[in-house]
């Protein structure tokens, strides 16, 4: 950031499919905004505003980086009232929660009990995290455990952005779903904290292998959300649009790797390596459910000693990094634990080759537990 005569110039990066508004400019993948006079004198009032707030233990430049300021000034359309109101209790959420130190103990009293895990990065940079439901060991979320393990995964997430990269991409992998694991109470809980606590965080959500049970699920949900937010929410219907959409954003590395992760997570039953998805495999060549190989050579495959002066940085998902340290050894068998488990509405996934989209969805029959709250507010 920088003052000039003709105002403050602030270089923020957004997602690659972001449509450029007056003022930006779109280079090598990344979109570079340029504040005028106003917006700066905006981020300066927004600061002072904030004096005199005791620094976070934990990240003492959280609340003073224009790249925050920015980002929840965005997200309050350059109202410095609601702003203000809006990062104090992000700031008070953060000093309470300690997010950065936060890990998810459901994952590792119950070895994958969430399959959500970064797998590598985009074209941009940013950290592309996927999820399949197949793989989970939990058939019934709540929002608590999932808020946890999202915010473990995204805090460390952000530890692997380049300069430069404020966002992130989901691909979510609708294959094995249930409305228990997928609902839109569950996501409305979700989807509250990340608006108020990681505004203009999203770049991108890819949505595979869906079918017209989890469109009705997402048009329950869409709702409550802001346009621009679900504007970032791309459903890919057909086998043919997959990987070109995922050939547009990511390189062929990831691309090749999505692909072949989402073919072994359709087998039935699914095989052991997939399910412990967090072990390295047993042999050389054979695909690693732990993520693509530049991702994992630079972030989980090193020396005990490089780990031990580099977890602090980063942490892949939980049961990766105890199977790092040899904790997580196996898992009982997705039909042991579905006898456990209570029963669930399963959602098969779509294996349409048609490029054709749903012409209309109706509204799903949602059971009450899993509605929004009836006092539910909209996000803005």
């Amino acid at each position: 950031m920088k003052l000039t005569k003709t105002g403050l110039q602030l270089y923020s990066t957004f997602g690659v499919t972001t449509e450029c508004e007056h003022g930006q400019r779109f280079t090598s993948g990344l979109i570079y905004t340029r504040f005028d006079m106003e917006h700066s004198k905006k981020i300066l009032e927004l600061k002072k505003r904030l004096v005199g707030i005791k620094p976070l233990e934990d990240e003492p430049e959280f609340f003073n980086s224009e790249e925050t300021l920015v980002r929840f000034l965005k997200s309050r359309e350059w109202n410095v009232n609601d702003t203000e109101k809006m990062l104090k209790e992000s700031i008070e959420y953060r000093r309470r929660i300690r997010p950065s130190y936060l890990d998810c103990k459901w994952c590792h009293d119950r070895p994958g009990c969430h399959s959500m895990r970064q797998v590598g990065f985009d074209e941009a940079g940013r950290p592309v995290i996927y999820s399949n439901f197949a793989q989970a060991n939990l058939r019934h979320n709540t929002s608590e455990d999932t808020i946890c393990h999202c915010t473990y995964l995204i805090e460390n997430a952000k530890r692997t952005m380049p300069p430069g990269v404020s966002t992130w991409v989901f691909v979510i992998d609708c294959t094995g779903m249930t409305i228990q694991a997928c609902n839109p109470k569950l996501g409305y809980g979700v989807t509250q904290v990340m608006a108020n606590h990681y505004p203009e965080r999203l770049g991108l959500v890819i949505c595979v292998n869906h079918n017209p049970v989890f469109q009705g699920i997402w048009k329950a949900m869409k709702v409550f959300i802001h346009p621009n937010t679900s504007s970032k929410v791309k459903l890919v219907k057909s086998k043919s649009k997959v990987k070109q959409t995922f050939l547009e954003v990511f390189p062929s590395e990831l691309t090749e790797w999505i692909l072949e992760e989402m073919r072994q997570n359709k087998i039935k039953p699914l095989p052991s390596t997939q399910r412990e998805f967090w072990n390295k495999p047993t042999e050389s060549g054979r695909h690693d459910p732990r993520g693509c190989s530049s991702y994992i050579e630079k972030y989980i495959d090193r020396s005990e000693k490089e780990n031990a002066a580099f977890e602090i940085l980063h942490k892949g998902h939980p049961n990766i990094m105890d199977s790092i340290k040899g904790k997580v050894v196996s898992v009982k068998k997705s039909s042991e634990l579905e006898k456990k488990s209570s029963p669930c509405h399963h959602v098969d996934s779509c294996n349409s080759d048609s490029d054709e989209e749903f012409e209309q969805i109706e509204m799903l029959d949602i059971p009450d537990e899993f509605k929004v709250p009836d006092d539910a507010v909209k996000f803005t």
